[in-house]
């Protein structure tokens, strides 16, 4: 993980905000590459700055990273097979961009890139800045424009609240670029091809014109293939299997698994999911936060960190994860709660209760764990946070969620804050995790059909299409076309929901956040199931939504995990109230 930033003047010269604007980011930016850090000037028109967080590589990387031709400054991980991977993958890419002649070949380089990223570099000979995130979004990269006279344009990974400037998230749509003296008419090499020419806004003025037509989605290249098959074709579906049957549900999970095109499915989810995991779980450096600057000749301490709250999604790759970790390095599971807003004033507080319904689902996922794995070190932190310690990092949360402004956009980055930064107990004892890798359950719900509005969608169709005299098989062919519907809408508004915001916000901890699920081999092989082979909500909440899932995490011995039902993050660790609408604008960090 690393912090990037580039201010570009809109004349040579034109720099009369940059230092400005770049010190109010230059903490944030920091606190992301805590390892090492550089700033570099071009032609008094354009200012680099880098922060390193050192994962891949032999060697720690330095950027901006400059030669004669290129300035380049790269946030991310890149997962493909290299020929030498004691290179970073910042040189890595360096040489290959500076291999591309042609623009189509860079769009082309990137569009294969395997691994979440954003970028920002100059190509010295065309005096022409680029600047992108990967297309599933993954990464944070913020864009935005002064309102001076004369003012530039910059990006950033992080900005906080800049007053009298406009930002906005970079939409990951394609690499983007400026040429040096025309900061304000940006074009763009589109990762999947457009309709037509079409035109993207940003803050009114900013217009993105798309050039060089691509086509198919990134993730679904062949090139990405590497010793799976990322496409699934078969004929079931969880309805047929089910119909007329009625027995417990951990029945229901050992009968579905007996049919042999389910289990192969399965199969193959864990095949590439165990992938993903592990290029997750490697390729990072020996040393954990605090031995990478003493440099010991062995560090056992834990490197590897999962956000817990016990569910399936962060149970499973829990689980998944102890086939790649040193046998003796402990695995950390960060388990956050918040203390319960009250909004009734008592004479004496009585006692925080810190079981909150995380907690509880934490303490009996991490006995399951225990029992599969007995020679693995657990370390379960538990992560309570007051009200007050809540209301003192008011300030930073609201800069690493900006520029969103909900209450759930607050709420969720202010328990992924908690839970990144480690600090917390174990046993009663005072514990601060070192780890330096947050593997995240992001986007399981969105593949595989885990949240509310996915069941409200399949039942609100069957009951209208049932009152439109379909038979019982018609309403559910309807009722599957509206979650399918609800399901592309959920995966298209990811990155401007979710990703984004909880990179900044773990990032800001010194910690890289991997979400193994969102993968481009494993959300290909997903995205080739139809959703009646995902889920099938009548089979009850807990073991409907997800089901696929479910039966993966049963296979690998996960009995009592693959029934739990989905929680919110902001609901199972408590730090939302319930009162609230999640899209208002932020107000639970006031005091209570």
């Amino acid at each position: 993980m690393c912090g990037i930033f580039c201010y570009i003047g809109a004349t040579e010269n034109s720099f009369s905000d940059s230092e400005e604007i770049f010190q109010i980011c230059c903490t944030l930016l920091s606190n992301r590459g805590p390892d090492e850090s550089g700033r570099l000037v071009y032609d008094s028109q354009v200012l680099f700055y880098g922060s390193v967080l050192w994962h891949q590589g032999s060697t720690l990387c330095k950027q901006p990273l400059e030669t004669d031709r290129t300035v380049l400054l790269f946030n991310g991980d890149i997962f493909q097979p290299r020929d030498d991977d004691e290179v970073s993958d910042t040189q890595w890419l360096l040489k290959r961009i500076e291999k591309c002649s042609e623009e189509e070949d860079l769009s082309q380089l990137f569009r294969q890139l395997r691994g979440p990223f954003s970028v920002i570099f100059l190509r010295k000979e065309k005096r022409r800045v680029y600047f992108a995130r990967d297309s599933m979004g993954r990464n944070s990269l913020l864009v935005g424009r002064s309102k001076r006279a004369a003012g530039g344009l910059f990006v950033t990974s992080v900005s906080g609240n800049i007053p009298s400037n406009d930002v906005c998230e970079l939409p990951p749509a394609g690499l983007y670029f400026v040429d040096l003296g025309a900061p304000f008419v940006t074009g763009l090499h589109p990762w999947v091809e457009p309709d037509g020419i079409k035109t993207l806004t940003l803050f009114g003025s900013l217009v993105i014109a798309s050039k060089h037509k691509l086509d198919r989605a990134p993730y679904a290249e062949k090139e990405h293939q590497v010793g799976h098959c990322h496409h699934v074709q078969t004929d079931f579906n969880f309805r047929e299997l089910t119909y007329g049957k009625e027995f417990p549900v951990r029945e229901a999970c050992e009968n579905l698994l007996k049919s042999p095109e389910v289990d192969n499915v399965c199969e193959k989810l864990l095949a590439t999911l165990r992938d993903s995991v592990k290029e997750r779980v490697i390729r990072t450096t020996k040393y954990c936060k605090n031995c990478l600057k003493a440099v010991p000749p062995q560090c056992t301490h834990p490197k590897l960190g999962v956000l817990f709250s016990g569910g399936i999604d962060c149970t499973l790759l829990a689980l998944l994860a102890d086939a790649y970790v040193p046998a003796d390095c402990p695995i950390d599971l960060l388990n956050v709660a918040f203390e319960k807003v009250t909004r009734e004033r008592k004479k004496q507080s009585p006692p925080i209760d810190w079981n909150v319904p995380d907690r509880l689902t934490g303490h009996s996922s991490l006995r399951e764990l225990q029992q599969l794995r007995p020679n693995r070190v657990w370390n379960f932190v538990e992560i309570n946070v007051s009200r007050a310690e809540l209301n003192a990092q008011q300030k930073t949360i609201t800069n690493l969620v900006f520029p969103l402004h909900t209450v759930l956009d607050e709420s969720l980055g202010a328990a992924l804050w908690f839970a990144s930064r480690g600090a917390g107990q174990m046993q009663g004892i005072p514990y601060t995790s070192p780890c330096r890798v947050l593997l995240l359950g992001s986007g399981a719900d969105e593949l595989f059909g885990g949240y509310t509005r996915h069941r409200t969608a399949f039942e609100r169709s069957f009951r209208e299409r049932q009152k439109l005299g379909d038979n019982e098989t018609k309403a559910i062919e309807w009722a599957d076309r509206a979650l399918e519907e609800e399901l592309q809408l959920d995966w298209e508004r990811l990155p401007s929901r979710n990703l984004a915001r909880d990179d900044r916000v773990i990032g800001d901890n010194g910690v890289t956040p991997r979400t193994p699920y969102l993968q481009e081999d494993f959300v290909a092989l997903v995205q080739s199931l139809r959703v009646n082979q995902k889920c099938y909500y009548p089979l009850g909440v807990g073991i409907g939504d997800k089901l696929i899932l479910r039966l993966c995490a049963f296979k690998l011995g996960l009995s009592e995990v693959c029934v739990l039902k989905k929680r919110a993050l902001q609901f199972g660790c408590r730090i939302a109230d319930r009162r609230q609408n999640a899209a208002d604008t932020s107000m639970f960090l006031e005091n209570p």
